[in-house]
């Protein structure tokens, strides 16, 4: 038998049996609402329309229905007094509406939804009532922003709430369909509108650490000194993975756009990116490390090519200082008198060879 990612068909004993789970059978409908509305607008015809709205009702009811359904069973029946644990499991009750699905979530769970996204919920809800019992006559572009602002939802719900609930196996049995819901958004005009309004809100206060994402290459990635996160698209990094993902991503060719990547001065990771631009001002590049997330002016290339902060009249990186001096077994005077043509200090007695280590001066700032 052919199998979906989102679903299965098996052989039993009185022919195919078909097998949805409550969260594959919800990603499995946002797979269809990504396949009418990723295309452009002027593709979209008002079937797609139609098909979209249902799909993308169906999905939320199932998503959410089933997050209530993680922390326990019988927030998801509508009537606890009709219903019993028993029933619940053939199916056999009627499941709350999914408004009052929604106000649990935030009463009887404790999740953080906002009011707007429960109204963007129930205004769905409206239309979809419409549009399947008595008709609807509505502008193709209110259509699409209302589907927009839950489908914006949506996706925040799965990523944050419901997705990280579910076991590895569950998790790892859905990637493939995720994927490619995650990839299909991206293409629907009106979805990434939406997304971009509101992060550009949420976002202010980290402009100067929000660069632009190498998976998505929106500028919603926040740098941080653990788990940089793109608020966009979802996607987590490590430091190292990022630092190598942006330069490999935006590294252009021309000297304008040079970008290129180092030792930190502060914590010696080589996550060092020299050429980086912020969502506070894309017109202008920064030096930034992506692990410790200091942000550096003034920094000077070794001869050994590598990036460094110059103090106390140097002209090579510290790697560079401490192979001299454990070589030449002078010390960090001797080295400064070379570096700035000035008589090195008057020395008593032998001096022990100066060995590589932590820098005299102390850690930079």
């Amino acid at each position: 038998m052919s199998r979906n990612p989102c679903g299965e068909m098996s052989a039993g004993g009185v022919g195919p049996r078909v097998g949805f789970l409550p969260v594959s059978n919800g990603i499995d409908s946002l797979s269809e609402v990504v396949s009418r509305l990723a295309r452009p607008d002027r593709d979209v015809t008002a079937r797609d329309l139609k098909y979209a709205v249902l799909h993308l009702q169906a999905a939320t009811k199932v998503l959410v229905k089933a997050r209530l359904q993680t922390a326990h069973w019988s927030p998801v029946v509508k009537d606890l007094s009709k219903c019993t644990r028993e029933k619940y499991d053939e199916g056999k009750c009627e499941s709350a509406t999914i408004a009052e699905s929604m106000r649990r979530l935030v009463d009887v769970i404790g999740l953080p939804i906002e009011k707007r996204d429960r109204e963007a919920v129930e205004e769905l809800g409206r239309l979809r009532n419409r549009l399947q019992h008595w008709g609807l006559q509505e502008t193709a572009a209110l259509v699409r922003k209302q589907a927009a602002s839950v489908l914006d939802f949506l996706m925040r719900f799965l990523d944050e709430q419901l997705i990280p609930q579910l076991g590895e196996q569950q998790i790892a049995s859905l990637q493939e369909e995720m994927n490619l819901v995650r990839h299909g958004v991206r293409k629907i005009g009106t979805y990434v509108e939406t997304r971009r309004a509101r992060l550009r809100d949420e976002l202010k206060e980290h402009a100067d650490t929000a660069v632009r994402c190498p998976s998505c290459h929106e500028w919603a990635l926040v740098v941080e000194q653990e788990n940089s996160k793109c608020h966009f698209c979802s996607r987590a990094w490590d430091s190292k993975q990022l630092a190598y993902a942006y330069e490999e991503r935006f590294e252009s060719g021309s000297t304008a756009d040079e970008i290129s990547s180092g030792d930190c001065p502060k914590c010696w990771n080589r996550t060092l990116i020299i050429g980086v631009r912020t969502a506070a001002a894309r017109d202008r590049r920064i030096d930034m490390c992506f692990s410790c997330v200091e942000v550096f002016t003034g920094l000077r290339m070794c001869t050994c090519s590598e990036w460094f902060l110059p103090r106390d009249g140097e002209d090579s990186c510290r790697r560079c200082i401490d192979l001299y001096m454990e070589g030449s077994g002078k010390g960090w005077a001797e080295w400064v008198a070379v570096c700035t043509g000035e008589e090195p200090p008057a020395r008593g007695g032998t001096q022990p060879i100066a060995q590589a280590g932590p820098d005299p001066r102390g850690d930079a700032d």
